[in-house]
This record gives C-alpha cells, sequence and structure tokens, in this order.
C-alpha cells in the first residue's frame, strides 16, 4: 500500500468525472460548484482516514520492530551471559585440573643428600606388572643404576669397521673416546 500523504486531490471538474456531478446534481438539487464541493469533501474525508489508517500502522510497525529488537539484545545477552558462565566455569574446572604447587616453608633447607630412582629397566618391569627382583631397589642397585644411567651404551657393545679389505669388530667405547 502506498503512503496516502503523497496522494494528490483528483479534478472533479474535469469531464472525466461529468456522469458523477450529473447524478449527484439530479439527486441533491445541486449546482456544479456545490457537487464538486461535495465530491472534494468526500475525497479529504476518505484521505483522512486512509492516512490514520497508514499512520496507525506505521506505530504498529514501530513497536513490533521495537519489540523485536528488544528480544534481540534480550536474546544476545541471555546468549553472552550464558558463554561467560561457560567459560567461567571451564576456568575452574583447568584451574582444579592445574598441579598444585606445595606450600613453601621459609624455615625450611634443602636436603644435601641425592636419591637416586631405580633404573629404567626395574621401573619397565614394574609398569608391566612383571616380576622385578628387589636388588634394583637397594642402595647398592640404586648407585650401579646410577652409574651406567647416562650412557647410550655399554662399554662392551660392539660394532663392525672395515680395515683395508678385511671386516672387524671393535668396541664402540674405544671409537667413541676418538672422537673430538
Amino acid at each position: 500500500m502506498a503512503d496516502p500523504n503523497l496522494e494528490i486531490a483528483p479534478d472533479f471538474a474535469s469531464p472525466d468525472f461529468d456522469v458523477i456531478r450529473q447524478g449527484l446534481r439530479l439527486g441533491y438539487q445541486e449546482n456544479d460548484q456545490q457537487v464538486i464541493a461535495r465530491l472534494t469533501a468526500a475525497w479529504e474525508t476518505n484521505k483522512n482516514a486512509c492516512v490514520a489508517a497508514w499512520n496507525a500502522q506505521k506505530e504498529a510497525d514501530a513497536r513490533a520492530a521495537e519489540d523485536v529488537e528488544l528480544a534481540r539484545r534480550a536474546q544476545e545477552e541471555e546468549e553472552g551471559r550464558l558463554a561467560r558462565e561457560e567459560a567461567e566455569h571451564e576456568q575452574r574446572e583447568s584451574d582444579k585440573k592445574k598441579p598444585k604447587m606445595n606450600p613453601f616453608a621459609a624455615g625450611s633447607s634443602v636436603a644435601d643428600i641425592l636419591v637416586h630412582p631405580p633404573s629404567h629397566y626395574a621401573l619397565q618391569k614394574l609398569s608391566t606388572f612383571d616380576f622385578v627382583e628387589l636388588w634394583y631397589f637397594t642402595h647398592a642397585g640404586r648407585l650401579d643404576a646410577a652409574k651406567f644411567s647416562n650412557k647410550s651404551q655399554a662399554d662392551d657393545t660392539f660394532g663392525i669397521s672395515r680395515v683395508d679389505d678385511h671386516l672387524t669388530v671393535r668396541s664402540i667405547a674405544s671409537s667413541q673416546e676418538l672422537l673430538p
């Protein structure tokens, strides 16, 4: 529907309205000026009713749009609130999962004795629930594990090397010592 405020009154004096004017002249016993005034007044009344209905519809549309906007904002605020609560909940959960630092006692001293862990062999056997001799957990077993823990291979490991046309077996440990 077009805006009725923009409508222009028709020219009731034009020949297009001759039939209507003649019918009104005979029906109301009036002259042409009175009939044109009556037609113009009727058109103005109809236009005013259309303008009032148009304005009421526009106000209703504006109120509906405002209600929709308020509902959208409320929905966004609710989603934002839920997102913030979820983020806070996840933050609390992650804080619970973080390893807690032991309390620091100002007067305590640091131990000066290094306790060697058991060998990797013994720990691997424990993790697979296999039998492990108790010697690996004694002081002597731990010292033995500490003695060999920083070596990548044992002293009695051999490798194959080529000398002229012959293959020979040499100790890897002696080769390691020659490297710069």
